[in-house]
């Protein structure tokens, strides 16, 4: 079969991890995948083309209200004449549907990769999208409860598909005295980073320092509160990073405290490299995660949570530490393979077809 895998951007980012790990083994794939992007590429887009797989990016103004773009996919769609369409992120799962409809594609599926924060006026609009997709994918037990919860899909059109995750390149530990916290991801407002800084302003532990991988809208706020909270000698911006495990192999603690995550890659790749987590307890980070068993949460709305458990986190010893990694690692090592995911999701188009 020929499969569509349509997004809204092929840089860098979640979705695009998903990407990267499920062509990391291309022997295994039995179907031939073409990818698009309504909106611009980037990494993801070069690793996909060295790995030999035809990619379109169609650099267009991704917003919902673009209708253009339907025109634009069905052309595409046309072009290509795949037997499946598999949309994924919001633009996508609106443009891509519609547009996947109309050009007489057999087989049409979305998929959720959060947690939506939609309007009730959104609400309506994708309940109506959602009737013209066969399933809908959510990367979580909690994507998918959310869909139907706010009637967006009825439950029997819902399937849960765990994203892949590629176990991290291992990079030697830098030696230093100071206590490591990284968060790797983008700088968004959803990300939560904000909380995070202001968390490690009022926490008077010496030789704490915060290194933030990763490029987004949010970076250059981000860097100017630091300078406001006189954190400035405390944390670093990496910027983005190819391999961010080259700074989570030098972590004592990893900390991601999103508001909303639909599924959480790289919170489960630092518990691969047994890196101890701190989490959020939203969409699907409790699914893997345990609060006090092989990792923690915390409501990402109360910083005051946040501080307490950074604080109870640098007061551990490190033989507890290692082994809250060591739980957390095989809590994860065998459950988010790229070869479960190539066959639940292949499995999963059969069935479709």
């Amino acid at each position: 079969m020929k499969i569509l895998r349509l997004t809204t951007l092929l840089d860098f980012g979640g979705q695009e991890k998903q990407y990267i790990s499920f062509t990391e083994k291309p022997e295994l794939l039995r179907h031939e995948y073409i990818f698009a992007a309504i909106g611009y590429g980037g990494y993801a887009e070069n690793l996909l083309r060295k790995r030999g797989f035809e990619v379109h990016i169609l650099n267009k103004n991704f917003a919902i209200k673009n209708l253009l773009n339907i025109w634009t996919i069905y052309k595409l769609i046309k072009t290509i004449k795949p037997d499946i369409v598999h949309t994924a992120a919001a633009e996508a799962n609106f443009h891509g549907i519609i547009a996947a409809k109309l050009s007489g594609v057999k087989i049409i599926i979305a998929e959720e990769i959060g947690i939506p924060n939609h309007s009730s006026v959104a609400k309506k609009i994708f309940r109506f999208v959602y009737t013209f997709a066969d399933k809908i994918i959510g990367v979580s037990q909690s994507v998918k409860n959310f869909l139907v919860r706010s009637n967006e899909i009825p439950e029997k059109k819902g399937k849960v598909i765990y994203n892949p995750v590629s176990i991290p390149k291992k990079f030697s530990r830098r030696n230093s005295d100071q206590f490591e916290i990284v968060y790797v991801g983008r700088l968004e407002q959803v990300k939560n980073v904000a909380t995070l800084i202001k968390a490690l302003s009022k926490i008077e532990i010496p030789n704490l320092h915060l290194t933030i991988v990763g490029d987004g809208r949010e970076k250059e706020n981000l860097e100017q509160l630091c300078d406001e909270l006189n954190q400035k000698n405390r944390i670093t911006f990496t910027g983005f990073y190819a391999n961010p495990s080259e700074y989570l192999c030098s972590a004592d603690l990893f900390v991601l405290p999103s508001f909303s995550e639909g599924f959480g890659i790289a919170a489960v790749e630092a518990m691969m490299l047994k890196i101890p987590v701190l989490c959020s307890n939203v969409g699907g980070i409790p699914e893997f995660i345990s609060d006090g068993v092989n990792g923690w949460l915390f409501n990402p709305n109360n910083e005051n949570e946040l501080i307490a458990k950074l604080e109870m986190i640098l007061n551990l010893n490190k033989n507890n530490l290692h082994e809250i990694a060591q739980i957390g690692y095989k809590s994860v090592i065998e459950k988010f393979t790229i070869e479960k995911y190539i066959h639940n999701l292949e499995t999963f188009y059969d069935e479709c077809v």
